[in-house]
């Protein structure tokens, strides 16, 4: 058996992780989150569908990236997981992320 994983050692380089505390309550993140994926599939080219019948779990993917945004009554928490073409770009995605995520949806703290 071969138990070794190729990308185990670089996810963290693929990877950009956000989480956010929201004062939205569950159903008001829910309305944000909506939103938000019409605006990523219209600006991004990104293909969002909820995960589960709670809405609580929204996959997005596109060219070269693939993500969720996991929801909860207090907090979101956003996983992007990056292509090989777009790792080179990782520190402006990154930042491009942030500043999104801060001027779309009321997060008062990071964590």
């Amino acid at each position: 058996m071969f138990l070794y994983d190729s990308l185990a050692g670089s996810s963290s380089l693929s990877t950009i992780q956000v989480s956010r505390q929201h004062p939205l309550g569950l159903a008001g993140v829910r309305l944000a989150a909506e939103a938000l994926a019409l605006d990523m599939s219209e600006r991004y080219q990104l293909a969002c569908e909820w995960l589960d019948e709670e809405e609580t779990e929204l996959l997005f993917r596109g060219a070269g990236v693939q993500g969720t945004l996991t929801l909860d009554e207090d907090t979101l928490q956003l996983d992007v997981r990056l292509g090989l073409l777009l790792l080179p770009m990782r520190n402006v995605l990154e930042q491009e992320i942030l500043d999104y995520v801060a001027h779309h949806l009321p997060c008062p703290t990071s964590t």
